[in-house]
């Protein structure tokens, strides 16, 4: 009895178990799972929410202080509480857009800024550093409206600017 069993060991096809052979079964290998792209983290449009702010304000038609040193990510707000009208115009040493040429366009750093600032206060985030001029477009020509913001360690002083605190 012992022939009998022998044929069952045999796979599909008969019990005689004599010459077939063993079918194996394929099995899936999964494919490798692919490593995710990191999404890359945006960069900020704005201030960070605990950037450092820096006020300027107008004085007898001056900006108070005319040049204002403040670090790399700086907010820098300028505040009039008077009559009149008065802007803070950017100054760039390529006035190709602008129109407004820098007054010391060699160390001066591309910016762009046309804000009224009779009612409401106006504010720019200087993240990098450099020398920011600007002027008053109302005040500027026949008053002292011109100053500059000075981002790090830049030379640059109250001389470079072509007016006179009222």
């Amino acid at each position: 009895m012992v022939g009998s069993l022998a044929g069952c060991a045999g796979g599909s096809g008969g019990g005689d178990g004599g010459g077939g052979e063993a079918t194996a079964t394929e099995t899936d290998t999964p494919e490798p799972t692919a490593t995710p792209t990191p999404t890359p983290t945006p960069t900020p449009s704005g201030p960070p929410e605990d950037a450092p702010t820096q006020t300027i304000t107008v004085e007898n038609k001056t900006f108070v202080p005319m040049v204002a040193e403040v670090e790399p990510g700086t907010v820098v707000e300028w505040v009039y509480e008077g009559i009149g009208s008065h802007s803070v115009t950017s100054m760039s040493p390529s006035s190709s857009e602008s129109g407004r040429t820098a007054w010391n366009p060699d160390i001066a750093s591309d910016w762009e800024m046309n804000e009224d600032i009779s009612s409401e206060p106006v504010s720019h985030y200087f993240p990098e550093s450099g020398v920011y001029e600007y002027k008053c477009s109302y005040d500027f020509g026949h008053i002292g409206g011109c100053a500059a913001v000075v981002v790090g360690d830049q030379d640059y002083d109250q001389e470079m600017l072509p007016c006179e605190p009222q």
